[in-house]
């Protein structure tokens, strides 16, 4: 089993199609995702997939890259890819997986490449130019922004009448072929240090674009995961994808249980990211307690802020956690403080004054 680790910033779209294409089979999986933000696309796209995401904030990334490093460990990647992963990678883990980390950069490289030439930048700046093509290219990432060794490329026809959407649109649809195809090409490296074609293999699924490289085709199509077997030189288990395939019926969308088969070296249980010593209490109960007892309209907001706690842990959001807990602490003193006042002083005052008037 060949383990990708998948670096994400964004809605995710290359993520899913990669994982969805490769979870066909039982040679090469999206063991897990690594996301420097919250509240972006990939969480649910991965969620339906059944593939963990970890959130690792963007101060650990620049900071403390040993982390990151040990983060991934369990899962043991044999590649990791940048999937619209919005930052650089730092040195240490660029060593620690050396020439086994790839990105796609949405042009020909080297142009248009390097620090600010990303997404819409590179589209704009090509049809600035009135360049009569452009392309996509699949490189090894290096600490140079975009200088890595490239790994494969294709090149798309610029319309006179394109425009940064539409050429973008042209660009996404290229991706989705031509990435899972030099995910192939890079494992096959890793495993012959033999050179590998720019005709790699075709990934069974993905569409013709005009352009790309010929891929000779078997006279009997091979299964899924018949072509994946023969290129990474596995042996291929006709029992393991059965019951790969059987499992994955039963309980979609769930992620399809192990085969009975030896199992991968991949850990099965993800580490506890990111979690501090001193974990942020929730309060509720306390909230509950003033709500009844104090001021109402306080306790509540302090049980929102309470509420909110566990639902950020569980997303190894601990930052918004901490300020959550914080918070409801304060709203929580704020019911209390409200409902002495009221007890001691304005309702005997109240009471008082209708008594003499």
């Amino acid at each position: 089993m060949k383990n990708i680790a998948i670096f994400a910033s964004g809605s995710g779209t290359n993520a899913e199609n990669i994982t969805r294409l490769f979870h066909q089979g039982n040679k090469i999986r999206v063991s897990v995702v690594l996301a420097n933000k919250q509240g972006i696309g990939v969480y649910d796209r991965m969620k339906a997939l059944g593939v963990p995401v970890i959130y690792v904030p963007n101060k650990v990334w620049v900071e403390d890259p040993a982390r990151v490093l040990e983060i991934l460990a369990p899962y043991h990647p044999d590649l990791i890819l940048l999937a619209g992963f919005l930052r650089p990678v730092a040195p240490e883990i660029i060593k620690a997986y050396h020439d086994r980390i790839l990105n796609i950069h949405p042009a020909l490289l080297p142009a248009y490449g390097g620090k600010g030439m990303y997404g819409h930048h590179v589209h704009e700046a090509v049809i600035a130019a009135g360049e009569k093509q452009s392309g996509v290219t699949v490189h090894y990432v290096s600490e140079q922004i975009d200088g890595g060794r490239i790994l494969m490329q294709q090149r798309v026809d610029v319309a006179p009448d394109d425009t940064p959407d539409t050429l973008a649109e042209k660009i996404h649809q290229v991706e989705y072929s031509l990435f899972p195809r030099a995910i192939v090409a890079a494992l096959q490296q890793l495993d012959s240090p033999a050179p590998v074609s720019e005709a790699a293999p075709a990934v069974p699924g993905a569409p013709e674009i005009p352009g790309a490289p010929a891929v000779p085709q078997p006279k009997a199509a091979p299964s899924v995961d018949e072509q994946w077997a023969e290129v990474l030189q596995i042996k291929y288990s006709d029992s393991e994808a059965a019951a790969r395939a059987a499992g994955a019926a039963a309980s979609a969308p769930a992620v399809p249980p192990a085969s009975p088969g030896p199992k991968p070296k991949a850990a099965a249980t993800p580490p506890a990211p990111m979690a501090p010593a001193d974990k942020p209490k929730s309060y509720l109960w306390v909230s509950i307690l003033v709500t009844i007892l104090c001021c109402t309209v306080l306790g509540i907001v302090a049980i929102v802020y309470s509420s909110q706690v566990s639902s950020r842990l569980a997303v190894s959001d601990y930052a918004g956690a901490r300020k959550a807990s914080d918070r409801a602490q304060a709203w929580i003193i704020a019911s209390f403080v409200t409902g002495v006042l009221w007890s001691t002083i304005i309702y005997p005052i109240y009471i008082f004054s209708s008594m003499i008037f």
